[in-house]
C-alpha cells in the first residue's frame, strides 16, 4: 500500500528548526529552508510541509515572505512539488494571505475553536483546506500547544471532515522531534474512526520501517521531518519506502 510523504519545514527566526515536543527553547535541527526546501523537491518530493512557529505561538503569520522564497526555490527546483502552509492561521484573511502562496492552508486552533470557519473557507477556497489536529495525552493543544482544547478528539475531527476539510493531520506531541516511532495505536483509532477522510500522520518518523508501518494502517500521507534533516533518511529512500519497497 503506497503512501504520501511530506517533507516537514518548521520555520523559526529565519531558519528551518525542529523543536523537541513543540518547545521553543529546545531545537534539535536548524538549516537554511529555502536550500532545503529547494534540494528536496529537486530530490522528488511530492509535498513540502511548511510551518510559520512563530505565527503559530502569536497566533498571526509571522513568516510568509520567507515562506514564499520558500515555495519559489522549491517550485523552481520542481515545478510539480505541492505546498502546504500553516501557522498561525486564524482568521480567513490570514488563509487568504497563505493562499496566495501556498496550494493548501492549514488550520489548527482557529478550526477547533469554531468549525464554522472550514465551511465558510471551503466555500471559497474549495480543496485547500485543511485542519491539523495536535495530541497532547488525548487532548488537541491550541495556540502552539501552549493550551489544550475541551471536547473528545476524535468527534472534533468527525465535524471538521464534515465541515470540509479535505485532509486530517494527526500529531502526537509527545513524539514530535524526539525520533521515537510514530503513535500506530493513535493514527488507528483516527483511522477507523475517520474511513472517508484523508489522514495525514505526524511526528516520530525516524526510518523506512515506520513508514511502512504507518502505511500499514491505511493513513494516506505522513510528514517526515528531523530525520531528512538529521539525514538519516534520504528523500529517496523515504519514497522508496512509500511505494512498499525495502524500507531505509
Amino acid at each position: 500500500m503506497s503512501i504520501e510523504i511530506a517533507a516537514a519545514l518548521d520555520l523559526l527566526d529565519g531558519r528551518a528548526v525542529r523543536l523537541r515536543r513543540g518547545d521553543y527553547d529546545a531545537r534539535v535541527a536548524d538549516a537554511d529552508p529555502v536550500a532545503l526546501g529547494a534540494s528536496w523537491a529537486a530530490a522528488g518530493v511530492p509535498r513540502l510541509h511548511v510551518v510559520d512557529l512563530e505565527g503559530a505561538r502569536a497566533g498571526a503569520p509571522r513568516a510568509l515572505a520567507l515562506a514564499r522564497r520558500v515555495v519559489a526555490a522549491a517550485r523552481h527546483a520542481m515545478p510539480g512539488v505541492r505546498v502546504e502552509l500553516g501557522g498561525g492561521l486564524r482568521d480567513e484573511a490570514a488563509v487568504d494571505r497563505a493562499l496566495a502562496i501556498a496550494d493548501e492552508a492549514i488550520l489548527g486552533s482557529a478550526a477547533v475553536r469554531d468549525p464554522s470557519i472550514v465551511l465558510r473557507l471551503v466555500d471559497r477556497h474549495p480543496g485547500r483546506i485543511a485542519v491539523a489536529l495536535d495530541l497532547r495525552d488525548g487532548a488537541i493543544a491550541l495556540d502552539g500547544w501552549t493550551r489544550t482544547a475541551a471536547g473528545d478528539a476524535i468527534s472534533i475531527a468527525r465535524r471538521l471532515h464534515a465541515a470540509g476539510a479535505t485532509r486530517i493531520h494527526i500529531t502526537d506531541t509527545a513524539r514530535d522531534g524526539m525520533l521515537s516511532g510514530p503513535n500506530l495505536e493513535l493514527l488507528a483509532a483516527f483511522r477507523d474512526a475517520l474511513p472517508a477522510a484523508w489522514i495525514t500522520a505526524a511526528a516520530g518518523i525516524r526510518d523506512g520501517l515506520d513508514i511502512g508501518a504507518v502505511a500499514a494502517l491505511g493513513v494516506d500521507g505522513v510528514v517526515v521531518g528531523r530525520a531528512l534533516i538529521d539525514g538519516r533518511l534520504t528523500i529517496t529512500d523515504a519514497l522508496r519506502a512509500a511505494r512498499g519497497e525495502v524500507p531505509a
